[in-house]
């Protein structure tokens, strides 16, 4: 009986017996070592895409200081959240553009029978012209507040605006998606 020469154990069907195997190519690759190179690449293109985003925002729910104390505003209010997006050419003026979807919001809460918002909140992002050649921006904004009936006037201006975040320069509105 003889016994089998044991030099070298046999080729792996994954492997491409005229290929070495090197861990240079991802096919030939440990998982683990494929797994962390993968996620390093994934964490430098996500912050890669972020530094062209200018994100502000109110904070927390904010009530305009006039419209404060007792008996102010009926205790009867209803939620509006409106989303809005648009293109901007030559830079971005994010004030005039929450004061827009504001009154958007003020027009939608006058038509269902209240006068003023309270508990106003919103966040806007800027993406700018990181590989358009249009140099166009997207902004999103999300503005969200309780519609309420009160005998005081409404101020008619957005909440928190010295937070917001602008990019200088003449805007000019290509479109707007509501």
């Amino acid at each position: 009986m003889t016994i089998p020469s044991l030099k070298s154990p046999p080729t792996s069907p994954l492997q491409s017996p005229s290929s070495p195997a090197s861990l240079s190519t991802p096919r030939n690759m440990p998982f683990p070592l494929l797994f962390a190179r993968l996620a390093r690449r994934i964490r430098r293109k996500r912050s890669e895409k972020k530094d062209h985003h200018i994100e502000s925002s109110s904070g927390g729910p904010i009530t305009d200081p006039s419209l404060t104390g007792d008996g102010a505003i009926s205790e009867q209010k209803f939620p509006l959240i409106e989303v809005e997006r648009f293109v901007c050419r030559d830079g971005v003026d994010a004030a005039k553009l929450l004061r827009a979807v504001r009154q958007f919001l003020y027009d939608k809460a006058k038509g269902n029978g209240a006068d003023v918002l309270v508990e106003e909140q919103w966040t806007c992002t800027i993406c700018g012209p990181r590989n358009r050649r249009d140099g166009s921006f997207r902004v999103s904004i999300q503005y969200s507040a309780f519609a309420a009936r009160s005998e005081l006037p409404d101020p008619q201006r957005p909440v928190a605006l010295e937070n917001v975040r602008s990019v200088p320069g003449l805007m000019t509105i290509l479109s707007r998606d509501e």
